[in-house]
């Protein structure tokens, strides 16, 4: 692992949640003095927040060393694949269930030609 180095700081020190904020408050005051309908004043402020909550929770999820983010991407990577397995297992078995099933329950088929039970017109 290596030593912890200072990143420099984006948006010259801001957090992109505050941005967000900022600009989706920009949004909502252009809205209200446009004369905008209370429903697209509403929608943008619940869009402002979406994006501010989720900036935030990926600012504190996500690490900063570039070498913690590689590995949480890979184990994502891994995750993935482990599920996609398990779905595969799962639908499988579930075949060979039903296929049980129909191999027990299966009505006896009647032939057209050997007359069956049905009158003719």
């Amino acid at each position: 692992m290596s030593a912890p180095v200072p990143q420099e700081p984006r948006f010259g020190g801001i957090r992109p949640a505050a941005v967000s904020m900022v600009s989706g408050s920009a949004v909502v005051t252009a809205l209200t003095l446009a004369n905008a309908p209370w429903e697209v004043v509403i929608v943008a402020v619940l869009a402002t927040l979406v994006v501010s909550l989720v900036l935030g929770l990926a600012k504190i999820v996500v690490p900063n060393e570039s070498e913690h983010k590689r590995d949480l991407v890979l184990e994502y990577i891994r995750y993935r694949e482990r599920r996609a397995k398990q779905r595969e297992r799962r639908a499988e078995l579930r075949r060979r269930r039903r296929r049980q099933r129909e191999g027990v329950n299966r009505p006896e088929q009647h032939d057209p030609a050997a007359g069956g039970d049905r009158t003719l017109p």
